[in-house]
């Protein structure tokens, strides 16, 4: 031992029998002196923090002389960064004057801001640097750090170790500043419909002008309360696989994957918000994806889908939350989950009749149609919030919710109620395939109330009286004593008697009406009421704009009697109303 180190300890020694040190716990001190010992630069934060704990200068001191010479680093560096910890910090509280925002995409009350990263050069060496965008009704300026202040009010990006979208992967940084100096904007839709017609074959003509709504929403995702999935379904070589490259190449912030863990899934999608595309999502109905699939189900909404997880560093434990609410892409060719599946819209794809061109990642199209769907979000995010109320007419509950996005999308960009009234027919059809609806028992099970109630409009029965008009069920049930049993308690699942009735014998019986089981009946196909709503729609806006203009009137009539989304009691209608304009 050199004289210097004996010094030391004879200090060491002298500040343990000190009354300032007398506070500090001996064996917590062993301990440190053994981490010293053993330190390496993996557990160098670790002692430090255990340090900058020490109330005795000196005997900081002395274990910082001790660290720097196991570690061989510059003293003063462990003597800064000990001041560090020890330095109180300033506490801000969160107020009204200031806003916390998702450093990767957010949509506040008066503002909206978008994250990138760039790599620069500095002192030779790339660097990876984060800037932001910030659009208001004051116009749409770049920022750097990890704050921004704006109309006395500061924005702060939370980071959390979040790693930003490389801005050269989706948006050129030229062109962001062109948009800064002229925030010129176009409509988007028609070209987004003309490039997946280039590259893709869908299975009717209306799915275009769905997909094309659902890429441009993507965009607009954190305005609604819900944003319907994507389940593309077909054989092998049918295109499922292209349409996720187009997807991947137009989508807000899209990732591409073909299997994910839990903890890869939620630190993706909840550090860029970002469209999250599935290939082979067979996989997922495995059992040990359980929770996987549970989260996934749940991300449909924004408070859904949330991942927590308890980080413990520097002794501490805190729980940390990630949101996986995202637009979401599968594709398989197989069925997928039930739960799954009745939040997506399903595109049966098959093989395409001609060959079409690959979209080739390096062609134009693709960044310059990036520019324009960006362009519409940072300029049209308040016409999205005004429009988005006023959408869902003529449908309900889930079906509703995942409509109403498209349906806001398609009048941002004054598509024809025409075209929106095919889109939305494609679109029930898909609600009726993916959404969780009658089983073939509960189809028998109306079928025999309808024929019991079809000379009345009310009447009063046993479980057993309806399960013998059940015949065509029987061999859905092992016996008859169990078929009665599973009619009595569906009749209360699906509420559907008025109210209990009089006991026949030693036998329950229950009052009915054909309107209320007609009622209950509708409920679970939605489809003709909004087919029929939107029709009545066309044919005021029709009355109102064109009644006294014949050949625009024949017109007219004639594109809505060609329309997929009319039906046979529409057509009836629309004989009616023709007749109705032209008197």
């Amino acid at each position: 031992m050199t004289e210097k180190e004996t010094v030391k300890e004879k200090v060491y020694e002298l500040f343990n029998k000190t009354p300032e040190h007398g506070k500090e716990s001996p064996k917590a001190d062993i301990a440190l002196e053994e981490q010293i010992k053993a330190a390496n630069i993996s557990s160098l934060q670790l002692i430090i923090t255990d340090i900058s704990k020490i109330e005795s200068e000196a005997l900081r001191s002395l274990h910082i002389s001790r660290l720097a010479t196991v570690l061989k680093i510059p003293k003063k560096s462990i003597e800064v960064e000990v001041k560090k910890l020890r330095t109180p910090q300033k506490v801000v509280s969160v107020s009204e004057n200031i806003e916390i925002v998702h450093a990767a995409y957010d949509v506040k009350e008066d503002f909206v801001t978008l994250g990138f990263r760039e790599t620069i050069v500095a002192d030779n060496s790339p660097q990876d640097v984060n800037f932001f965008i910030v659009a208001s009704d004051g116009g749409y300026e770049l920022c750097t750090g990890t704050f921004y202040e704006t109309k006395g009010k500061k924005i702060v990006f939370d980071l959390r170790g979040r790693t930003l979208v490389n801005v050269n992967d989706r948006w050129e940084k030229r062109k962001i500043n062109e948009f800064i100096e002229n925030p010129v904007v176009q409509s988007v839709y028609q070209e987004v419909k003309a490039t997946l017609k280039q590259y893709l074959e869908l299975p009717k003509e209306p799915f275009y002008g769905l997909v094309a709504a659902w890429i441009i929403g993507t965009y607009f995702h954190r305005q609604f309360n819900a944003y319907p999935f994507v389940f593309v379904y077909g054989k092998k070589q049918s295109g499922k696989s292209r349409l996720l490259d187009v997807l991947f190449r137009l989508s807000f912030n899209a990732m591409k994957i073909k299997g994910v863990s839990v903890a890869a899934l939620a630190d993706s999608i909840d550090g860029v918000r970002g469209t999250f595309l599935n290939d082979q999502a067979e996989a997922l109905s495995d059992p040990k994806n359980t929770e996987i699939l549970g989260i996934l189900a749940d991300s449909y909404t924004p408070d859904g889908g949330n991942r927590r997880i308890v980080d413990i560093s520097n002794k501490t434990r805190k729980v940390i939350e990630f949101n996986t609410y995202a637009p979401k892409v599968f594709a398989s060719i197989r069925e997928i989950d039930s739960d799954l599946k009745d939040r997506c819209v399903m595109i049966t794809m098959l093989r395409a009749l001609k060959d079409y061109p690959y979209p080739e990642p390096h062609l134009s199209v693709w960044p310059d149609l990036r520019d324009k769907l960006y362009r519409l979000l940072l300029t049209r995010w308040l016409d999205v919030r005004r429009i988005y109320p006023k959408t869902g007419a003529g449908v309900t509950q889930r079906v509703k919710e995942l409509w109403r996005p498209l349906e806001t999308i398609l009048c941002l960009e004054q598509v024809s109620e025409i075209e929106i009234a095919d889109i939305l027919s494609v679109f029930l059809e898909s609600m009726q395939q993916t959404q969780s609806g009658l089983d073939e028992r509960e189809l028998t099970l109306f079928e025999a109330l309808f024929k019991l109630l079809s000379e009345t409009d009310c009447g009063q029965f046993t479980a057993s009286e309806i399960a013998l008009n059940m015949t065509d069920a029987d061999s859905l049930f092992r016996t008859e004593k169990s078929k009665t049993t599973w009619v009595g308690r569906a009749l209360t699942r699906l509420n559907l008697y008025e109210r209990i009735g009089n006991r026949i014998g030693n036998k329950q019986s229950y009052f009915f009406t054909l309107e209320h089981v007609r009622d209950v009946y509708s409920r679970f196909f939605p489809s003709n009421l909004a087919t029929s709503t939107a029709t009545c729609n066309i044919m005021q806006h029709i009355k109102n704009d064109v009644a006294e203009d014949k050949p625009a009137l024949n017109k007219a009539l004639c594109d809505i009697a060609t329309s997929s989304a009319v039906s046979t009691k529409d057509h009836i209608n629309l004989d009616l109303f023709e007749a109705e304009v032209t008197l």
